[in-house]
């Protein structure tokens, strides 16, 4: 804090959601699929737990590690003997999600958001505080924001208003009504239940100052970086895909389950409509080659347990069709270009579903690292997908279905790859965010070129969500980013304590 350089902490890239330990001399983060800690001066990060969601994480004073995952979980612990990992909460009726966690000053107790909806306005989401022995959840507050537990406070965001709310933590009650601390504090448009502040210990605050809308939009690009459209969607969504005539966005999106439903965008109109009336979870949804069909899980238990469905759905029927169902994941990826199987995973193994007769799925690949996103090439003998295989991930291309001639096309990571209609060119985003072009000749064995440049998008590239799309001519890039110029600055302030006292 005394220096105006920020220093990179080398061989932490797609580092998400750092937490420090109690010394503050380690930085925990989750990459990669695992919860790592690095030392802050550097060095090699240490794999603390493989968890394959992303996870946040509190760290304990006696080194005992708590971690949530986004949806359907408890709060989990790590013990600090023998790295053995435990429930130290339990899902109420009616919640869906539990994050946020961190550690109480006495590092006996802990504090953790949970929430009833995945949606941005949640009316059921609180703050509770819980021992690490175990016993029921004490609420604290009613609040869609994360809390930063001090000394004697509570700091939360309500309204875009950031608050300190007196505490007694020994009883774990509050004290008198909150106090305002600073208006128009920015609101994080890339996870739930998040605003721009966090506290030290000893009095020192930072928050960011908002204006503007904090929701993401759409942008168009062309080739060269010039945005040539923009529209903002009406509900919240995760991720999106373009259906292959350009005419339709299919969304993941929040807005109707807790776990996904489907909505469709008409590009012409951009009116936006449910993609079916089923009313349980649906997630991943990928077009057919002719943009009639759309493929999609659907989850009756919300993605937790099983049964684990694929389907597909007619535009403008909302009735789905079955393809499968089984108590093994197969997450939907891509759809062959001749219409007669889907591509799905389950992060480590590859397999493909009949669509139509028998459909019972055929493993075609397993590895031991972890992979995601992928794409058949326009002719269906090449397949691009995403490898975290070194602790980065990286874009290869291999023959399919053999998956041999494996290939790797990006040189310093990458995420998302995407054909162009001719297969002739491969696209994909680095990890500064950066719109990057590579092309493929075909011969007896494919010849990538050197990856180059288009444009910046923006974006902070995530290796398993579609942040993107682009048309069938490699022309026009569809590309889901925050409003540019909603957060304009970053307040400190020492000693905060003296502005409520």
């Amino acid at each position: 804090m005394s220096s105006p350089e920020a220093q990179r902490i080398e061989q932490t890239e797609g580092a998400l959601l750092p937490f420090w330990s109690p010394d503050s001399q380690f930085i925990g983060f989750w990459a990669g699929a695992k919860l790592k800690k690095v030392q802050r001066s550097g060095g090699v990060p240490e794999v603390i737990y493989s968890v394959p969601e992303i996870a946040q994480g509190a760290w304990g004073l006696d080194g005992t590690i708590l971690f949530a995952r986004a949806v359907n979980s408890p709060i989990l612990r790590i013990s600090p003997t023998d790295g053995t990992v435990t429930p130290v909460t339990s899902l109420l009726p009616g919640e869906v999600s539990q994050m946020w966690v961190q550690f109480l000053p006495d590092g006996k107790h802990f504090i953790y958001l949970a929430r009833t909806s995945l949606t941005s306005k949640d009316p059921g989401a609180k703050i509770y505080a819980q021992s690490l022995d175990g016993g029921d959840p004490t609420l604290l507050l009613a609040t869609q924001s994360r809390g930063i537990a001090v000394p004697d406070y509570l700091l939360f965001a309500q309204d875009q208003n950031l608050f300190a709310q007196r505490m007694n933590w020994k009883a774990a009650r509050k004290v008198g009504e909150p106090l305002l601390l600073a208006p128009n504090v920015a609101a994080s448009p890339a996870y739930l239940g998040t605003s721009e502040f966090t506290a030290s210990q000893n009095g020192v605050l930072i928050y960011g100052s908002a204006t503007g809308s904090s929701f993401d939009q759409f942008n168009w690009y062309a080739r060269d970086g010039a945005v040539i459209g923009s529209f903002e969607p009406v509900i919240d969504f995760q991720q999106f895909t373009l259906s292959p005539d350009g005419k339709h966005l299919a969304l993941n999106s929040f807005h109707q389950h807790a776990t996904g439903s489907l909505w469709l965008i008409d590009l012409a109109s951009n009116t936006t409509t449910p993609l079916t009336t089923d009313p349980h979870a649906q997630s991943d949804p990928v077009w057919s080659p002719e943009s009639r069909y759309v493929a999609f899980n659907l989850l009756p238990n919300g993605g937790s347990d099983p049964p684990f469905l694929v389907q597909k759905i007619e535009i403008g029927t909302q009735q789905s069709q079955p393809i499968y169902g089984d108590h093994e994941r197969h997450w939907v990826e891509d759809w062959s270009p001749d219409g007669s199987f889907l591509l799905t995973h389950d992060t480590k193994t590859f397999s493909i579903i009949p669509v139509t007769g028998n459909s019972k799925p055929k493993a075609l690949y397993s590895s031991s690292s972890v992979k995601d996103e992928f794409h058949l090439s326009p002719d269906g003998q090449l397949i691009a997908y995403g490898d975290n295989r070194t602790g980065t991930w990286e874009v290869f291309v291999a023959s399919f279905p053999s998956f041999h001639d494996i290939k790797q096309v990006s040189m310093a990571g990458g995420v998302q790859p995407r054909w162009r209609g001719d297969g002739k060119e491969l696209f994909f985003i680095d990890p500064q965010g950066k719109m990057m072009s590579a092309t493929v000749e075909r011969g007896a064995a494919p010849k990538i070129g050197i990856p180059r440049k288009l444009f910046d998008t923006g974006l902070v590239p995530d290796p398993t969500v579609n942040q993107y799309a682009v048309t069938e001519d490699g022309l026009k890039f569809l590309v889901l980013e925050p409003r540019k110029g909603f957060l304009e600055t970053y307040s400190v302030v020492l000693n905060w304590r003296a502005t409520v006292n």
